[in-house]
This record gives structure tokens, sequence and C-alpha cells, in this order.
């Protein structure tokens, strides 16, 4: 993102500009964003003032401000690279991802040389399904040496069978040196490839250096965010889930919610088919899916039951229901058709869920212990999952997780309905016509079949694996490092499957 224009050289008032420009480096941006509003009044044709503005909208991630007042920006100076680039970041931010690929492009047309712009468009454009182009796009971008260690991870996190040997050994060259972020990225890259080849030894080794580097970054930065504080949090609130959602209090809230609306959530951890599952929903026809939105954490945050008991009046969570619907119309559901949320934390909510949509549907994604933790391990995450760059850490905090799910079952018997990934590539057809009539009660639609060719955004980990024919390639995978997944195998307790 650009800063904003921090100086005039037209008509217009310059010593406004110049001391808008100035509070912005300060970091004093409500000063700076009064002062730009003058000049926008003053002179509305001009684009200074409201190309800053749309950059400070963005700061504050006013999005839709930003992407009406950069699309005045672009159609008044059609060869303002920063507004073109900035609007694909506006675009971006509000998943209008076809938009988004459009704003970039044009960026790029304008200054072919703009790495930063390169990366986002590749990153759109593996959202929307267009996996082939981004590729083409990484390999351009690698044959400038300052973005070749980031270029060639990124096309190798993306596809690692795409990756020639040429391109491995140039990525194991980058491994050596990288620094910072681009070493973390270029290790998790190279196990990735290295895994294709069957180098199960050197992949672990690889997976295990870029999970050290990035454990460490989290060490160092902000202490909220730390592996250790994030665990005992994440310990702190499932007990206080198991105290709060007893059966008496679920009984005594019973009717609280709103019964119009059967919405769909999809729980779980990371890493155990949720994207299959969401994708093969999001193939029929009555189906909105609305991906990972946050909504549900966000209508709950701070709020009864999980801060102080602020809520006032009978019905609490029938106003927590309300609140997620709102977030989720903003976030562009059409209420005539079936929402489905793919949130995997969630899980965290079943007991709220199920308070304030008595209808809903719960799916839980549930998958060899072993082979969703050691997927968890495999994978170099956005954000968050801080404490998933750890054996034991991992195999933890899927245990709590499960716990929890067993809690659910207990309080809450026959509530969510779990669908086995191990069963869903086995027999895919019985499961999903399963998980389509009579777990989400919709009349069967042939397209979920054909989930793989269905045309749709999808923004997580596993884009690329859930636009391709269901597989088996998956199962089992954590046999192959078996002798180095002690420590996970421990910390999983009653949750590790038998072995043979």
């Amino acid at each position: 993102m650009n800063s904003p224009c921090r100086r005039a050289d037209a008509s217009l008032d310059n010593d406004l500009l110049d001391a808008a420009g100035a509070h912005y480096a300060a970091g004093r941006i409500d000063e700076a964003a009064q002062l730009y509003l003058r000049v926008e009044a003053q002179d509305p044709g001009d684009i200074r003032a409201p190309y800053s503005l749309a950059v400070i909208d963005i700061r504050r991630a006013r999005f839709e401000a930003a992407r009406v007042r950069l699309l005045r920006v672009t159609r008044r100076e059609p060869g303002h690279f920063a507004a073109w680039h900035n609007l694909g970041v506006a675009l971006q931010a509000l998943q209008r991802w076809r938009q988004a690929a459009i704003a970039y492009a044009k960026a790029r047309a304008i200054k072919p040389d703009a790495a930063e712009t390169g990366f986002s468009l590749a990153t759109v454009l593996a959202t929307e399904g267009r996996t082939d182009e981004a590729i083409e796009l990484y390999r351009t971008l690698a044959a400038d040496p300052p973005a070749r260690a980031r270029a060639l991870a990124r096309l190798a996190i993306l596809r690692p069978g795409a990756v020639t040997a040429d391109e491995l050994e140039a990525l194991r060259r980058e491994a050596g040196h990288a620094k910072g972020e681009a070493a973390t990225e270029t290790h998790f890259a190279l196990g990735a490839v290295l895994e294709t080849r069957d180098q199960f030894d050197a992949a672990f080794v690889a997976y295990q250096t870029g999970s050290a580097r990035k454990r460490a970054a989290l060490e160092v930065g902000d202490p909220a965010a730390r592996p250790e504080f994030m665990e005992r949090e994440h310990a702190r609130a499932a007990d206080y889930l198991e105290r709060t959602f007893t059966a008496g209090f679920i009984a005594s809230r019973a009717g609280d919610g709103v019964t119009g609306i059967a919405p769909v959530f999809i729980v779980g951890f990371p890493r155990s088919g949720s994207t299959l599952v969401e994708q093969i929903l999001a193939s029929h026809p009555d189906i909105q899916a609305m991906g990972e939105s946050g909504a549900l954490s966000s209508a709950l945050d701070g709020r009864f039951p999980y801060g102080p008991a602020t809520a006032t009046g009978p019905d609490p969570f029938r106003q927590r229901a309300a609140d997620y619907l709102a977030s989720v119309e903003r976030l562009g559901w059409k209420s005539r058709l079936r929402l489905v949320d793919k949130t995997l934390e969630n899980y965290l909510h079943v007991g709220a869920i199920a308070l304030m949509f008595p209808r809903a549907v719960m799916v839980h994604c549930l998958r060899d212990p072993l082979d969703t933790c050691l997927a968890c391990f495999r994978q170099l995450f956005a954000s968050g999952n801080e404490t998933l760059y750890d054996l034991a850490q991992i195999g933890r905090e899927y245990a709590r997780y499960r716990n929890l799910m067993d809690h659910w079952e207990e309080v809450l018997p026959g509530r969510v309905k779990t669908l086995s990934y191990e069963a869903l590539v086995s027999e895919p057809e019985a499961q999903i016509r399963w998980l389509v009539t009579e777990v989400c009660g919709l009349a069967w639609a042939a397209q979920c079949l054909r989930h793989h060719q269905t045309r749709r955004a999808i923004a997580t980990a596993s884009a690329d694996q859930a636009r391709r024919p269901i597989y088996r390639s998956s199962q089992g995978r954590w046999r192959q490092y078996e002798r180095h997944l002690t420590p996970l195998i421990a910390a999983l307790g009653p949750y590790a499957p038998a072995r043979t």
C-alpha cells in the first residue's frame, strides 16, 4: 500500500496537502484525514486528496469506502499506478477476486517491475483457480534476484509437483542463504517439493527447519501471539466453555435463538478436509459458501456468555444471531441461499451456535489424527495458528480440540454430525449424498459429485487440492514420517490411533 500524496504541485492548497502529509507521516491519521477532506471539498476534481483518503480508508479497514474513492481516481487518471494497486488491495480485502485481479493487472501493465503488485496478482489468480497463470507469474517474478526466493517458494507451495529440477536446485540455494520470512517460506516449499519426489527424511528436515524459524519469529514478536501464551489462552478458553455450557445451562436457554434460518457450520481442526467439504456443498445451486468468514467470533467477542454478562434481556443468543447475520450480509451473503460458514475455530462455539440457531447444521470434519497433525506441521499458514509449528504442541492442541468436541457430544448429543475424511475419499458418492440430503436436508444435486468443476474463489491453503477430483494419496502419509513423530504421538494421548 503506497503512502498518501504528501505534496501538491498544482493550484490546489499546497499548504493543506503538505500539512496533511506531515500529519500522516507522524501517525496522526485523524488530523491528516480532516485536512484531506477539506482539500477534497475545495476541489472535487483533483485526485490527490481522494487518493490519500483512500489510503487512509485501507489503513482503517474501510475497504468499501476506499474502493469507491479509488474508482474515481482511476477514472480521472487511468495511468495512476498506485491507485490501481491499492484498488486491488481494497477489492482483495472485500473478496472481489476477479475485480482485484483486473486492478492488479492494470497496475502491473503500468509498472511491470513492481514485484509486490505481481505477488498480489499471483495470489488472487490462485484464489480464483487460475493456478497455471499464477505459476507462470511466479516464474516471471523469480527472474528478478531480489524476488527469487519468495517467488520460487510461492510456486512450490502452490503446486510442488510443478517445480522443475532446475527450480528445485535454485530453491535449495535460496533456502541456504535467505533471511527472515523468505528463509521460512523457502524451507516449507523445499519440504513440499522433496516430498513429491519421495525424499521424506530430507523433506522432514526442511519442514522442521521452516517450523523452527517460524516459531522463533513468533517468540520475538507480539507477546499476545507467542505460541506458549496462545496455548495457555486456548486451554483457558476450552475450560471456560466446558464449565459454562453444561447440559443444564443449554436447557435453560433453549428457545432463545433464531429459528427461521438453518445455516451450515463446518468445524474441525485445520487440514482435516474441510475445504473439500465446503467445495462439495458450494457446488449445490441453493448454497452460498462464505469461506472462513470469522463473523461468528466477531458477533460473540467480549459478550455474553464469553465475557462479562453485558447482554440484557432474556434472549442474548437471539441478539448474537442477529449480529452474526448482519455481519455475513455485509460480506455478501444473499439471504435466499443457504449459508455455509467454514470458520474451523467455530468448534469452540458449538454450544453458542446451538442456542443462536436451533436449526443450524454443524458438520465436524474428522480426519486421522496423525495425518491431520502432520499436515499442520507441513503447512506455513498465512496468519494465525501460532501453536502449530511444534509437533508436541500440535498434539496438545489437537487433543484439547477433540476433548471439547467430546464435551459437545455429551451436552448436545447428536447435534453435531461427523464426516470422516477417510470415508469420504473411500466412498465419495455415498458420503456426499448423505451430507447433502440427510445432514443438510437439501434436494439432491448431481453437481455436488462434480465439485472439482465448480468455479469459485477458494482462499485457503487447500485450494488447489479442492479443485481436483477426490484422491487418496494423502491417506496414511504419516507413515512415511513415523520415525520423526514420537513427540506428536505422545502428546496426542488417547487420540493417537492404534498402530499396526
